[in-house]
């Protein structure tokens, strides 16, 4: 099968340079500012009619983020930077993008490099900087570039050479830059940006960066596997979310969070191109830290809210996957991921611990309480023992997901993106990423110089990334003095440094987490599912694996983004499992049954429809003893056929009985609901039935003979006369021969 993505793949190279609204005081500011000097677009002049964005077209146009600085008319965005970092006899060549989003041309205008001579050490001072506002002030004697006509929606690119020996700058760190445009109405874009410069040279101690990324599915019904395939196909297609974290993790030292049940679906799949990026996978996983979460990456939190249980084969954290596909050795299992989109709380990471997966993503929270750097190493207590914390840096990560999420992912988003968004692009470019990155952890590096404390950047699932602009961000950082990238791992093998953080809260419903009620009939139908199982004797799995695999669906993370389909999901899922355990194997209803023997079988007719052979023990169980079961009957019904099981009775007495057949498992588990007729029982009856046939047949015999003999000769019978007249002679007796003389001697014969 050879699958085709039917949403538009997303380019490497393609971004659009989105900003974030004005704020209102601001926007108002530069309306007025440019409305003062508007002339007729046919006018002669240096200025042309514009329609700046009002402050509530921008915030419901534009989302909102941490990084990008409000704009006016003109967007204006860094577009690379020749030296990221600048060292003494560099010159540094700055370019930038300007694009009119107006409805008007624009001419006259002018654009200004200024950079600060002072460098920041401050984290809130590179924050307040990145996040200025168009009107604020900038710095020193700037080099202005004049900027040709822009017609409605045309760009142009300008370019500036800045020396920063000639600027006498000293020491080392990060230097606001800014570059703005401005016309006869005042200023109408800007871009701020940040200058690295190094210029004493000191050898210092790198801090560490991980970052981390999922490979992860889409919220799907399991128990479609041709449908899971074809979805999985699109995510690993070209341009797509998993073809671009795969290609980050061959490009840098991007550590992966692999749901085994993603590979185990791609490996057997007959698509070449799914295969073809298994085969990626399973090389760059083998060249950095690769952590395999639970089969289908259910939700922690919703398990944890529920109180389901987290160990044995009876967990939803140890659900098969569909396929063969074993996993490598070289992946962990000792990770767990909280859903995205708001801080874990102590009974997730309770229950990641209980389920031996003490290393736990925490976005959110545990920040330091004394103000100092934050690290990406923490020890949280609960229960069932202690977490290894992996603390997110939201700064940090927010600045590279704004650089390098083509779906515009926010770090503390409780609703995540689906991979069918159609916002293709990034708020910040790469090389403005790249600076602010590189300006956030110097300042880190400064404050702690022989200790610089090791972060963490963890992506959101649904990252799907610029692969070029990520790898470009992640190399940068790691050929600069002050940041190694590395692995998760390293982090996890620190020691927890001793800051005292803000307490996790103990118990945390986020939206969209799915209720406990969901879950718990969840686990309950997973429990019936293996119980009836058994039917299948020694080989239950052909039950077992489809049944468990799907019931896990609906509680994968990926199901927050729609919890109203997720709701139908359970409800169907729920429907499926009750159909499997208590309708494939059943009794055949059957009409009442006269039974007019002491002792005898009655018939129980049994319907297997599973595709294999079931052994079901047969249970009668009668609602008066005047009839009484001697013993159960064990029978082995076919596949898809059905079969009557004699069930031996006995009766007492007579009166109508009703009864009760139930199934049960070999393991003596009653798995469907009772079947219920009635018995009309005779005791005795059928001996008696005997005897009086027998009497009837003998008084038959006897009133035969009766009849003939008071009934005598027939009239109808023959006489002698009769059979004279037949034959013509007379029937008269011959005349006797005459006497001998009594004188008369006997002669002695001789």
């Amino acid at each position: 099968m050879t699958q085709h993505p039917d949403f538009p793949h997303s380019p490497a190279r393609r971004r659009a340079t989105h900003r974030t609204g004005k704020t209102g005081a601001v926007l108002l500011a530069a309306v007025v500012l440019v409305g003062s000097a508007m002339v007729p677009a046919s006018a002669s002049g240096p200025t042309a009619v514009r329609s700046p964005v009002s402050a509530a077209e921008a915030a419901a146009t534009e989302p909102a983020t941490a990084v990008a600085a409000a704009e006016g008319p003109l967007s204006v965005s860094v577009t690379s930077i020749s030296h990221p970092v600048a060292e003494p006899g560099d010159e540094v060549t700055i370019r930038a993008s300007i694009t009119n989003t107006t409805d008007a041309a624009i001419s006259g205008a002018e654009a200004a490099l200024s950079v600060d001579f002072l460098a920041l050490t401050s984290r809130s001072d590179i924050a307040e900087w990145a996040e200025a506002d168009l009107l604020d002030r900038t710095f020193n004697q700037p080099t202005v570039e004049s900027v040709p006509n822009l017609a409605p929606g045309a760009s142009t690119e300008v370019s500036f050479t800045y020396d920063p020996a000639v600027a006498y700058l000293r020491g080392f760190g990060p230097r606001r830059f800014a570059i703005t445009v401005d016309d006869a109405t005042g200023r109408i874009g800007v871009a701020h940006s940040f200058l690295l410069y190094d210029a004493d040279g000191t050898e210092r101690q790198p801090m560490e960066l991980s970052v981390l990324a999922g490979v992860t599915g889409t919220a799907s019904d399991l128990a479609d596997e041709d449908m899971v395939e074809i979805e999985l196909a699109q995510l690993a297609a070209s341009g797509q979310r998993l073809d671009g974290v795969v290609e980050v993790a061959e490009n840098s030292d991007l550590s992966l969070a692999v749901d085994p049940a993603v590979p185990a679906v791609a490996a057997e799949s007959s698509d070449e191109a799914l295969t073809d990026w298994y085969d990626r996978l399973l090389a760059a996983a083998e060249n950095t830290a690769t952590y395999a979460l639970p089969n289908h990456d259910p939700d922690l939190a919703a398990l944890a809210h529920a109180n389901i249980r987290t160990t044995g084969g009876g967990s939803f954290l140890n659900t098969p996957r569909l396929g063969t596909w074993t996993m490598p050795e070289s992946w962990r299992s000792t990770l767990a991921w909280p859903a995205d989109g708001g801080m874990p709380d102590v009974e997730t990471l309770g229950l990641a611990v209980t389920a031996e997966r003490p290393d736990v993503i925490v976005n959110g929270g545990l920040e330091p309480v004394n103000g100092g750097p934050a690290t990406g190493r923490a020890e949280v207590s609960t229960p069932a023992g202690t977490a290894h914390a992996v603390v997110t840096d939201p700064t940090l990560t927010q600045a590279f997901l704004s650089a390098t999420d083509l779906f515009g992912a926010e770090v503390a988003s409780a609703t995540e993106t689906t991979a069918g968004a159609t916002d293709l692009g990034t708020a910040t470019t790469t090389a403005e990423g790249t600076q602010r990155l590189l300006a956030e952890t110097a300042a880190i590096a400064s404050q702690s110089p022989a200790d610089p404390p090791a972060m963490a950047i963890v992506a959101p699932r649904t990252w799907t990334p610029d692969a070029e602009a990520a790898a470009a961000i992640l190399n940068a950082l790691d050929d600069s003095d002050w940041v190694t990238t590395t692995t998760l791992d390293t982090l996890l093998g620190q020691d927890a440094p001793d800051v005292a953080r803000t307490p996790l809260p103990d118990r945390q419903v986020i939206r969209g987490e799915l209720n406990t009620a969901s879950v718990a009939a969840l686990e309950r139908a997973r429990d019936a599912v293996i119980t009836f199982s058994a039917v299948a004797g020694d080989n239950p799995a052909p039950i077992s694996r489809p049944g468990v695999i799907r019931l896990a669906g609906p509680l994968s993370v990926a199901h927050r983004a729609d919890p109203g389909l997720r709701e139908v999901l359970v409800q169907r899922t729920l429907d499926a499992v009750t159909a499997l355990t208590k309708e494939s194997v059943s009794v055949v209803p059957r009409q009442d049954i006269n039974f007019i023997t002491d002792v005898g079988n009655i018939p129980v007719r049994v319907r297997n429809e599973l595709p294999v052979d079931a052994t079901v023990t047969v249970v009668l169980r009668p609602d008066h003893p005047r009839l009484t079961v001697d013993a159960r009957r064990t029978e082995t019904i076919p596949a898809g056929q059905e079969i009557d099981v004699q069930v031996p009775v006995r009766a007492i007495g007579s009166g109508d009985v009703e009864v009760a057949a139930q199934l049960l498992t070999p393991t003596g588990a009653k798995f469907t609901d009772d079947s219920s007729f009635q018995v009309r029982v005779r005791a005795g009856w059928e001996e008696v039935g005997t005897w009086i046939a027998a009497g009837l047949v003998a008084l038959l015999f006897l009133a035969g003979i009766w009849r003939t003999v008071r009934r005598g000769r027939s009239p109808y019978r023959a006489t002698s006369k009769d059979v004279e007249e037949a034959v013509g002679t007379s029937a008269e007796p011959p005349e006797p021969a005459p006497m001998a003389a009594t004188d008369s001697v006997t002669v002695r014969a001789e």
